[in-house]
């Protein structure tokens, strides 16, 4: 009997989700491949550039994701990532659109494979253009950033849309029907990607064929036991056995993302994270009483469950899955630093995945087991 499928769960994050990064390296380099990647949040860009890098290798593309960082001399005395979030408004596009057509502005986006010195040239090449960019943001302006520009940069959507296999999900939060909602494969283009990564106030709401999305993460930050009831349908029986389905988490948002504020922006940060914090413990632990009883009473946040469309155990029966979770043990003085932009934070934390998933894998052999 073979054994069932694996699937890889990529959930929200933040400047964190280079742990998730370098655990999905070290699993690629081990040559574990996935049937179905399910991404939510900060997890699709992870997930995305893994799964159809531009102009990188898979495993070139997870290493860029440190990139993401400023360097730290510059983040010392202004901790922002104007890297990542850029300013709204018509003039902001129009100044982007004629800056980055300047060759060393083309070069300075591409950091891969830069020394540390080329890197902070760069970052302060960055950071004047982002000075530069004039806005007509108000107080009538529906958010404070554009739909990130940057992904265009590092993930190829023609080729996640030839993509047969793994079958990959994205979910967002459509606000007209208010439901989480599932966009699969071939049909993930950059539009669904700014859908999913719209977190209000940051970013505007996203339009899609007259829908308007938000990101999904906010309402389920893992998308468990939506994705494995409506959309895997995981068959029940009286015991999980031999072919049963391996869904393997990167559980990146613990507690220890929680810490008394160094100061405002860190404070920011946390008023973010904290609320998704909350949401990931209560969807992990209704995914485990779901493994162990086919119960699927679930919390909020597994939106769009109701009793029509959502099956349960029978008398006798579970379903036929099993978790894996990868547990990340950040150091204790790395705590107060998790939410930073800084590039050593984003390199500290990726080193640590990497290790993470080596461990994983040594306690796990089976999920090698194709």
């Amino acid at each position: 009997m073979m054994p069932g499928r694996r699937i890889l769960v990529l959930g929200a994050g933040a400047p964190n989700l280079t742990l998730m990064s370098g655990a999905l390296l070290a699993l690629h380099d081990r040559g574990l491949a996935f049937d179905v990647v399910s991404m939510a949040g900060a997890g699709a860009v992870v997930g995305l550039s893994y799964l159809a890098p531009k102009g990188l290798t898979p495993a070139q593309a997870l290493r860029n994701t440190m990139n993401f960082g400023v360097s730290d001399a510059i983040y010392s005395m202004l901790p922002i990532n104007y890297k990542i979030f850029f300013k709204g408004g018509s003039l902001s596009d129009e100044f982007r659109n004629y800056w980055r057509k300047f060759p060393p502005v083309q070069y300075a986006e591409h950091q891969y494979g830069m020394s540390p010195a080329q890197k902070l040239e760069t970052d302060l090449l960055l950071l004047a253009g982002s000075i530069m960019t004039p806005t007509d943001m108000n107080f009538f302006s529906q958010a404070i950033c554009a739909h990130v520009p940057f992904i265009e940069d590092i993930v190829d959507f023609r080729k996640l849309n030839w993509l047969c296999q793994p079958r990959c999900f994205l979910n967002a939060y459509c606000i007209d029907t208010q439901e989480v909602v599932e966009f699969e494969g071939p049909e993930i283009d950059i539009r669904h990607f700014r859908a999913a990564f719209s977190f209000p106030y940051i970013y505007a709401p996203y339009e899609i064929d007259g829908r308007y999305f938000y990101e999904g993460a906010a309402f389920s930050c893992l998308n468990l036991i939506r994705l494995a009831v409506l959309y895997l349908n995981v068959e029940y029986v009286p015991v999980p056995n031999a072919n049963a389905d391996r869904f393997v988490l990167f559980d990146v948002l613990t507690t220890d993302v929680v810490h008394p504020a160094r100061d405002i922006m860190d404070a920011y940060g946390q008023s973010i994270i904290v609320p998704s914090v909350a949401n990931a413990e209560k969807e992990l632990s209704a995914f485990k009483i779901w493994l162990e009883t086919g119960r699927a009473d679930v919390p909020p946040a597994e939106w769009s469950l109701n009793a029509s469309t959502n099956p349960t155990a029978t008398a006798g029966t579970v379903p036929n899955a099993k978790a894996y979770v990868v547990d990340f043990p950040v150091p204790v003085e790395q705590w107060p630093y998790i939410l930073d932009w800084s590039r050593s934070n984003l390199e500290c934390l990726f080193d640590i995945g990497y290790e993470s998933g080596r461990n994983f894998l040594e306690l796990h052999p089976d999920i090698l087991i194709p």
